[in-house]
């Protein structure tokens, strides 16, 4: 009898132990707080452990559950935004503009996703803008306009999702965005809400 309560006692304590680490593993703000090394930069945030060897297991397994393929930061940086420069959650039934000055990286892209982390359909079959697609504006910066209705322009529909997240990529960006200060200083884009709809 003995056993069987031994063994109950271990089950729970390995199912209570098991969903706090799928919890951290899958929740971005738990995972930045167990990282210890999250950066910010206005609606931007990422972790320079990704794709590194010395990465903690947390990270590790947020990086494979994302599907991230990610790389050295020398090489490639993420970054996500939940929020936009107020740090109100993105919300699909709102129009927002993601506009910046060209970045530095050989190639960049900005793409879109949904509340569980996949690409939005939509009839344009459009999910993002890199810097090889989009139309500049004639001082060299970009505008993408972000909502449910068409706009004139970079336009990434927002589909039916619920909540937005948006991922920018930096590919081949040298040292430009390699450290904490680096990527703190330098000017990311901004997530402007325009209006919502009821």
């Amino acid at each position: 009898m003995k056993t069987i309560y031994k063994v109950i006692i271990a089950a729970a304590i390995a199912v209570v132990a098991g969903a706090a680490i799928g919890f951290v593993t899958v929740n971005p703000v738990a995972n930045l707080v167990t990282s210890g090394s999250n950066i910010k930069n206005g609606p931007w945030s990422t972790n320079l452990a990704y794709g590194s060897s010395g990465a903690n297991p947390y990270i590790k397994a947020w990086v494979a559950e994302n599907g991230l393929m990610a790389v050295s930061a020398s090489l490639s940086i993420y970054l996500d935004a939940y929020t936009d420069d107020s740090g109100q959650p993105l919300a699909a039934n709102c129009d927002y503009v993601i506009q910046g000055p060209a970045l530095n990286a050989g190639y960049w892209n900005i793409t879109v996703y949904n509340e569980n982390g996949f690409l939005i359909a939509n009839d344009q079959n459009r999910f993002s803008y890199s810097s090889t697609n989009i139309k500049f504006e004639p001082d060299g910066s970009f505008k993408i306009y972000l909502s449910k209705t068409p706009k004139q322009g970079n336009w990434l529909p927002a589909g039916n999702a619920k909540t937005l997240n948006v991922y920018l990529r930096l590919h081949d960006s040298g040292t430009a965005y390699s450290n904490a200060n680096a990527l703190k200083a330098t000017q990311l884009p901004h997530i402007v809400k325009e209006g919502c709809q009821q």
